[in-house]
């Protein structure tokens, strides 16, 4: 069986190309060069697609995800005598304009028989007229048959790998809609309104940050997927994130890298923001070191993240230092908004406070509102 890291090591990234396509495109190439009951299963699949099925081969199949065709570069081919399967996958992207088009035009000159294949993560994505247009769910419902029926455990495993790593990145099968969700919707967008009043309500309290100058803003942010009040201070006018400090709830750990953390719970957050200013202080700070080792210290009784140094985080330079803690047992007996309201002053006011009377928080703050680059 051939190696698959070794494959992936000589590799040869393209421009402009996505990774985790040219990723999936080696460890489908693996799979099928190794293993010749996948390699005729995917061919069945193609077939029941096709007006004419092609002939499954019995001779050599030649597996490349290297070919030239005269500056473009379909991602994989599959030839053999008589026949030529041409793929081009995606994931998150489209199709370039003319790129099926593209490749038809040179294969032409070169082969008597071909067919283009393309493969993609949703049905959207179909278009420019393949010969036969899949979704990577199909390629899983495929093999998943395919190993149901094999004895060999060591071809199993290899198919069953090449599964797994299609669901981790949702290209398996689609996830039906939950009947709990149905029946809870409204109340789902009662909720979202309600947490939006809670803080648009909180923000007219008074806050200790407010006392060095960080005034209290709502967002509701739907690329960091959080809700909650954002504290920054007036450099050169403008509001700016030197550092900026949002109090609020995490929707979603995926944009601030702490995905692994949320355990599919909400979670309140206190959440350090830099811009790219701040980000080039920080980066040779002697402050900010100080200050991260202080931080830890003071909010033992939260998760402190470090998304720089934590091995679970995928580190976020916008927001590199995440504080969580779980939002249900705070509000598990709140039944009126006021209280609710008092409760996140409460937990809020007690953590900037512990912020105001650290020397290091106030050495930075100086040291980002004042130095010029």
């Amino acid at each position: 069986m051939e190696s698959l890291l070794v494959n992936l090591r000589k590799y040869r990234p393209r421009v402009g190309s996505d990774p985790l396509e040219n990723f999936i495109t080696e460890a489908f190439a693996w799979l099928l060069r190794s293993n010749r009951e996948a390699l005729n299963t995917l061919l069945d699949c193609i077939n029941e697609h096709l007006i004419s099925p092609i002939d499954i081969p019995e001779s050599d199949v030649y597996i490349s995800t290297q070919e030239n065709f005269a500056n473009k570069f379909p991602d994989l081919v599959i030839s053999w005598e008589g026949s030529t399967l041409i793929f081009e996958h995606k994931v998150h992207s489209d199709l370039h304009k003319n790129q099926l088009q593209n490749y038809r035009t040179y294969a032409s000159t070169i082969y008597d028989n071909y067919k283009v294949i393309l493969i993609t993560a949703t049905p959207f994505q179909h278009a420019q007229s393949p010969d036969v247009a899949l979704c990577w769910q199909d390629i899983y419902h495929c093999f998943k048959n395919l190993v149901e029926k094999i004895s060999d455990e060591h071809v199993s495993w290899a198919i069953e790998d090449f599964l797994s790593l299609l669901k981790s990145e949702g290209l398996g099968p689609r996830n039906p809609m939950n009947r709990f969700s149905i029946a809870n919707y409204l109340e789902a967008v009662q909720f979202i309104e309600q947490v939006d009043s809670v803080f648009k309500t909180a923000q007219e309290r008074e806050w200790p940050l407010q006392n060095i100058g960080m005034e209290p803003v709502f967002k509701r942010q739907g690329t960091e997927s959080r809700v909650g009040l954002e504290f920054c201070p007036i450099v050169k006018k403008k509001r700016q994130w030197l550092p900026g400090v949002f109090c609020g709830v995490l929707l979603s750990g995926a944009d601030h890298g702490v995905k692994e953390f949320i355990n599919n719970e909400l979670k309140l957050c206190l959440v350090f923001d830099f811009n790219r200013t701040g980000q080039a202080l920080i980066k040779n700070s002697a402050h900010y070191t100080r200050f991260k080792a202080d931080l830890k210290l003071l909010v033992d009784d939260w998760e402190f993240l470090d998304t720089a140094l934590e091995p679970r985080a995928k580190y976020n330079k916008w927001h590199p230092i995440v504080i969580l803690k779980p939002m249900l047992p705070f509000f598990e007996h709140a039944e009126t908004h006021e209280k609710q309201v008092d409760i996140v002053l409460e937990i809020f006011s007690e953590l900037q406070k512990r912020l105001t009377e650290q020397p290091s928080f106030i050495k930075l703050m100086e040291e980002l509102t004042t130095t010029e680059l």
